[in-house]
């Protein structure tokens, strides 16, 4: 099998079971009538917890991906930053991107296939923004927030000593995310985290927003690496 198709594969199930784990996660959390909802009686307290969970998938992804060159990206913006920063090959960013998305899908058909109803109740852990938040301010948020992670990336790439704390780095990154934009823009930063989600519960009004703006947010945070010449490898 070629190497991209492989990786690809690869993606496709971290993908799967990253989303069936955050859906999961919700159901326990935040369901009704779970015996976890007493250890979580907040959204505060969910979000903390979903923080460190997505963060430490991350680091434990992450890592391992690294040392071995097997992708592990988990996220299309990412794909297609890394591409942006000329770190990836472009004739693997479609493939990546695809499986993210459908690993994404997948993991929500499974989490609604394991808990059926009790899934559906939290909308399938599909993102939602504050009432009060307009779409621009969404957009930005997200965007923001990918364009200093990758911002993170492109400048430990410039500096092989710093690869070794990447994986927490970024792990730490995408849990703060999560506990304090989560209330806000919904914390996603991430397309494939919206996307099977959104599709499996119907709530689709906003997926353009969550799908584009971490996009964005990789393209200048290469505008800006590119202006600051930070182009060395980061994997």
């Amino acid at each position: 099998m070629p190497r991209v198709l492989e990786t690809a594969l690869y993606e496709f199930a971290l993908s799967t079971g990253m989303l069936f784990t955050v859906v999961t996660a919700v159901r326990w959390m935040a369901g009704p009538g779970t015996p976890l909802a007493d250890l979580f009686p907040t959204l505060t307290s969910q979000l903390v917890a979903m923080g460190l969970l997505v963060g430490v998938i991350v680091v434990l992804v992450l890592g391992p991906s690294m040392r071995h060159e097997t992708a592990g990206h988990l996220n299309p913006a990412v794909t297609i930053g890394l591409w942006l920063l000329r770190v990836f090959p472009g004739q693997a960013v479609l493939p990546f991107v695809v499986a993210q998305l459908a690993g994404s899908v997948a993991g929500v058909g499974l989490a609604r296939l394991a808990w059926g109803d009790a899934a559906a109740r939290v909308g399938d852990a599909a993102l939602t923004p504050a009432a009060d938040w307009s779409t621009g301010a969404v957009f930005a948020a997200e965007a923001g927030a990918m364009t200093v992670i990758m911002l993170i990336v492109a400048f430990a790439g410039t500096r092989p000593h710093l690869l070794t704390y990447l994986p927490a780095v970024v792990g730490a990154c995408v849990a703060a995310v999560i506990i304090f934009l989560g209330p806000l823009s919904g914390g996603g930063a991430n397309p494939a985290r919206q996307f099977g989600p959104a599709l499996v519960s119907g709530t689709t009004g906003l997926l353009w927003v969550y799908v584009l703006a971490p996009v964005a947010g990789s393209l200048l945070a290469a505008l800006v690496a590119g202006l600051l010449k930070w182009r060395a490898s980061a994997r």
